[in-house]
C-alpha cells in the first residue's frame, strides 16, 4: 500500500471529439484523473456527484448550455471550480459565465499551456 495523494479529478465536458482527446491526453499526462462527459445534462449530473476538483465545460453543449449547468449547481449549492471554454467570441457570453459562477473562461481555439496553467494555478495535480 502506498502513501501517494489522491489524483485531482477533472471532468472535461464538450462534444467535440478532438477537444475532449486532446485534454484528457494532456491532463493525463500532467498528473489529473480525467472524466469527460458529452453534453449538459450529463455535465451536470457527474458535477454534483461532489467527487470533481475541477470542470472544464464548454458553453455551447447540447441539452443545456455551459451557463445553465453551472447556474443549476450554484442553485443547488455545488461549488464546483468551472473554467469555460467558448469559441462565442462576445463579451456577453464571458461575462455571463463569471457572473453565474465560473472562475474562469478561455476562448476557443486556445493555447493548451495557457489552459494547462490555469488549470494548475486552479488546482495542483498532486502528481
Amino acid at each position: 500500500m502506498t502513501d501517494e495523494p489522491a489524483r485531482k479529478r477533472i471532468l472535461v465536458a464538450d462534444d467535440a471529439d478532438t477537444i475532449t482527446t486532446l485534454l484528457d491526453t494532456a491532463l493525463t499526462a500532467g498528473g489529473y484523473q480525467v472524466v469527460v462527459a458529452r453534453n449538459g445534462v450529463e455535465t451536470y449530473e457527474m458535477g454534483k456527484s461532489g467527487d470533481i476538483d475541477l470542470v472544464i465545460l464548454d458553453h455551447l453543449m447540447p441539452g443545456l448550455l455551459g451557463i445553465e449547468v453551472i447556474e443549476k449547481w450554484r442553485s443547488e449549492g455545488v461549488e464546483v471550480p468551472v473554467i469555460v471554454l467558448s469559441g462565442v467570441d462576445d463579451d456577453t457570453t464571458l461575462v455571463s459565465s463569471l457572473e453565474v459562477g465560473a472562475v474562469d473562461f478561455v476562448r476557443k481555439p486556445f493555447r493548451l499551456n495557457e489552459l494547462m496553467a490555469r488549470i494548475r494555478q486552479r488546482i495542483p495535480s498532486g502528481a
